[in-house]
């Protein structure tokens, strides 16, 4: 993989998982945590030396925090369901 397309695609993991975290909508950060962890698979995979290791580093930042994100996402889709019913 080109040094500069994973160092890219860290960066924009990278930076949408500090924007998840930013951001106060539990789907909205559900939705940076994932696209993070679709942008680090990449350079995990294919990646080089400490862009393998950044890529890693990120996908596991953008599963963990998305897991732990979950729990909050479901109860406020499942408010958000019942305030669209009435």
């Amino acid at each position: 993989m080109n040094p500069k397309s994973a160092r890219t695609l860290v960066i924009a993991a990278a930076v949408l998982v500090v924007l998840g975290l930013v951001v106060g909508s539990p789907a909205a950060g559900l939705l940076c945590f994932g696209l993070a962890v679709l942008l680090a698979v990449a350079p995990a995979a294919f990646g080089r030396g400490a862009m393998r290791v950044a890529g890693i580093v990120a996908l596991a930042a953008g599963l963990g925090l998305g897991a732990a994100t979950y729990p909050d996402y479901a109860k406020h889709m499942e408010a958000y369901r019942a305030k669209a019913r009435n």
